[in-house]
């Protein structure tokens, strides 16, 4: 799962042009290792719609850490979905998360 995620990373910030992603991964032995290189690949300035879903994956901290990093340099980002559970993220991670999510107004 980690190499899948790893591999989607790569093509999303190979993309041309990317205003949306929607993305489910579940039921994977999805780790941060895995959940953080998918959230590289979300770095992308053009985005504009971000659906993401992991469920009952092995994702945590590291990944929500992660995908704060990506998120918060989403300037045209007008739209995010992140649901994550039956997870291994703690309140840690989903501050962060929501830190990154936060937009100023």
């Amino acid at each position: 799962a980690d190499s899948t995620a790893a591999a989607l990373g790569t093509a999303l910030k190979s993309c041309g042009k990317l205003e949306k992603v929607d993305i489910c991964l579940y039921r994977t032995k999805l780790t941060d290792q895995g959940g953080q290189a998918l959230a590289a690949g979300l770095n992308r300035p053009e985005l504009q719609d971000l659906d993401l879903r992991l469920f009952d994956t092995a994702v945590g901290d590291g990944t929500a850490e992660a995908l704060a990093q990506s998120v918060r340099v989403l300037s045209k980002l007008t739209k995010a979905a992140v649901m994550l559970y039956s997870t291994k993220l703690t309140d840690q991670g989903g501050q962060a998360l929501v830190a990154g999510l936060n937009r100023p107004e």
